[in-house]
């Protein structure tokens, strides 16, 4: 027996037992579950979801095979890189610590180390599911699961809009985002939005991806219904996103486009035809998000688009956002090279909403580049069995990087939630596949 044989051997014998098993399959549960389970006291109100309580098992699993996994971890390029904006990261709560203590905020402290777990549950749980959906079985089940929650949640959605079912979160949270309809995603539209958009580009990369044999009319429900809730959220930094991958699709495989483009179309076209009321709702979100935003519909001329313009009636103040934290960086330079701590704020006193600028003001250039490398090393992936796949991560990564110079919904911030944990879901069901099938 070879060193390879035995790791897969050990790796094998750590996903083996049943709630192994049943943890990894809440997990993605849990991404789409995002409602308390219960409430403690440490800082005002808090909660405790279904991945605080699972991370405690993937932290045990993973001190239980340290060795193993560590091993594992820097075979897998995304994995190791990832590893390593983990560890300057925690390097760098110490700043934040020191911080803490100075300006006399303890509470903060805890806090960015509750935030920093849940970062290294959602980066182990993809390590360990990984290592799960390298039999095919369990690829197929998680697949099976995770297009019944795309398929349950966006139905969920569409009936709070129809005002059948109400709205799921406590008061505080309906008045902090004015009762913002998302089923039981977190109550900010870019967790709603996002959720949909990585779930239309998984459902579709899979979808065109036949060797998988997964059953087409569960993946078209989920590809047509997260694409109707993503319109629905009024997201525009999703509506962004998907502009991108699409965008990308069309250059990377143009017939395929087009021949997906068209069925879209009749999709859109039947539904428009039975007047059905969820088109009447995706318009009327459109147009207040989008349309009626416009100052100047000239600057979406023929000629020219007026970029700027639309940033700033589009942006919702997140120009004048990035100015001043921009100004606040070059007023302390001190500050560039290594940040001031992993969720350190305590200066500015907000983010960025532009995870570049934040990721400077916290971990520093250092730390920026650390996380640009492990976005970039999805391009470096050999993926070339399962071109549909590729595509679909290669455009579900380039439209991160270039929404995520409008938020920081690749980060552990409390409004997030889960959205972290689930892209890294999605990247792992996108490169896990080519393991299964020869050219």
């Amino acid at each position: 027996m070879d060193k390879q044989e035995l790791l897969n051997k050990r790796l094998n014998l750590i996903i083996a037992p049943l709630y192994v098993k049943v943890t990894m399959y809440l997990m993605v549960v849990s991404f789409f579950y995002n409602l308390p389970v219960t409430n403690y006291s440490l800082k005002g109100s808090n909660e405790i979801r279904l991945y605080d309580v699972l991370g405690i098992i993937i932290c045990y699993l993973y001190i239980k095979n340290f060795g193993v996994l560590n091993y594992y971890i820097k075979q897998k390029l995304n994995f190791k890189f990832l590893n390593h904006f983990l560890i300057w990261s925690a390097i760098t709560l110490i700043f934040t610590g020191l911080f803490s203590i100075f300006l006399n905020r303890p509470m903060w402290l805890l806090q960015s180390i509750l935030y920093y777990y849940h970062f290294f549950v959602f980066f182990l749980y993809a390590v360990l599911v990984s290592v799960f959906v390298m039999k095919y079985k369990n690829f197929k089940a998680i697949v099976y699961i995770l297009l019944i929650l795309i398929i349950g949640e966006s139905l969920l959605v569409i009936a709070q809009n129809s005002g059948i079912v109400p709205f799921l979160w406590n008061d505080r949270y309906k008045m902090s985002y004015l009762g913002f309809l998302s089923g039981t995603l977190g109550p900010n539209k870019i967790v709603l939005g996002m959720t949909m958009f990585i779930s239309f580009a998984v459902s579709l990369g899979i979808y065109l991806q036949k060797q998988l044999k997964i059953n087409k009319i569960l993946l078209l429900s989920a590809i047509t219904l997260s694409g109707t809730v993503l319109v629905i959220t009024g997201s525009r930094t999703s509506y962004l996103a998907l502009i991108v991958f699409a965008a990308y699709f069309l250059i990377a495989n143009t017939r395929k486009f087009i021949s997906v483009s068209v069925v879209f179309l009749i999709i859109v076209m039947t539904a428009i035809s039975l007047n059905l009321e969820v088109v009447e709702m995706a318009q009327k979100v459109f147009d207040d998000r989008i349309t009626n935003k416009i100052s100047d519909p000239t600057v979406l001329s023929e000629n020219s688009v007026d970029v700027d313009q639309l940033y700033e009636d589009l942006g919702s103040g997140r120009k004048e956002l990035a100015a001043s934290y921009t100004k606040y960086l070059i007023e302390r330079p001190y500050i560039i090279p290594l940040g001031i701590g992993f969720n350190n704020r305590l200066l500015i006193g907000f983010s960025a909403h532009n995870i570049y600028l934040s990721l400077i003001n916290e971990v520093g250039l250092l730390g920026l580049i650390l996380y640009l490398r492990w976005l970039a090393s999805y391009f470096l992936l050999n993926l070339n069995r399962t071109k549909y796949l590729k595509m679909a991560l290669h455009g579900l990564v380039l439209a991160m990087l270039v929404t995520l110079y409008f938020g920081e919904h690749l980060y552990v911030y409390r409004p997030l939630f889960g959205l972290l944990g689930f892209f890294l879901l999605a990247t792992v069901l996108l490169t896990a596949p080519r393991f299964y099938y020869k050219k």
